[in-house]
């Protein structure tokens, strides 16, 4: 085999390989086609999805202003596969005992100072339509590395379940969490409001 058509062959499968393989880019913007098995909102449920930008501490007066209910947030992010696996799981408690009994909050951690968080917004918005998020559902308006600190969280996913009196009972660092989630919100549903 001559120089020049061997490289022409290495030239082709290399345009082949990269054709066919590997990642392919899109915009961020664009929401590419999941598993059929993901769970899909019916489109009234998902109109009714709202997402507020809060700072730190508009998210800890939302937290103090649920008081005499059980308090479940969820902190996850868009771009970590395990927030997005574990998250039905704060729907199904919302379903299971309702917004007079147990508030449920997500925050979510996709803003990470780059431009304004208004820029993540729809992306985030999306995902929680599918999740049909009737909850409460924020959007940090400080970065996420800012947020870590002021949580004192390594990573998300995460839990953070309140007492009727608004005190912390128990958080949960770990994907996969939920079973025990639930325990302790059943345990909690169950004490009388202070």
């Amino acid at each position: 085999m001559s120089a020049v058509s061997s490289k022409s062959t290495l030239v082709l499968v290399g345009l082949f390989l990269l054709a066919g393989c590997g990642e392919s880019y899109t915009s961020p913007n664009v929401k590419l086609p999941t598993d059929a098995a993901e769970p899909k909102a019916e489109p009234d449920v998902a109109a009714s999805v709202n997402l507020s930008i809060l700072s730190y501490d508009g998210l800890q007066e939302l937290i103090a202003a649920k008081r005499g209910k059980v308090v479940v947030l969820d902190p996850w992010s868009t771009s970590r596969p395990p927030c997005l696996k574990d998250f039905h799981h704060l729907v199904e408690i919302h379903k299971q005992y309702g917004p007079a009994t147990v508030a449920c909050i997500s925050l979510s951690f996709d803003y990470e100072g780059f431009g304004k968080p208004e820029d993540v917004r729809e992306k985030v918005l999306a995902f929680l339509r599918t999740q049909g998020a009737t909850f409460d559902n924020v959007l940090s308006s400080e970065e996420s590395d800012v947020l870590y600190r002021k949580l004192k969280l390594n990573s998300v996913p995460a839990v953070f379940v309140y007492d009727r009196s608004g005190q912390l009972r128990q958080r949960f660092d770990n994907e996969g969490a939920y079973e025990k989630v639930r325990a302790v919100v059943a345990e909690l549903v169950k004490q009388a409001s202070p």
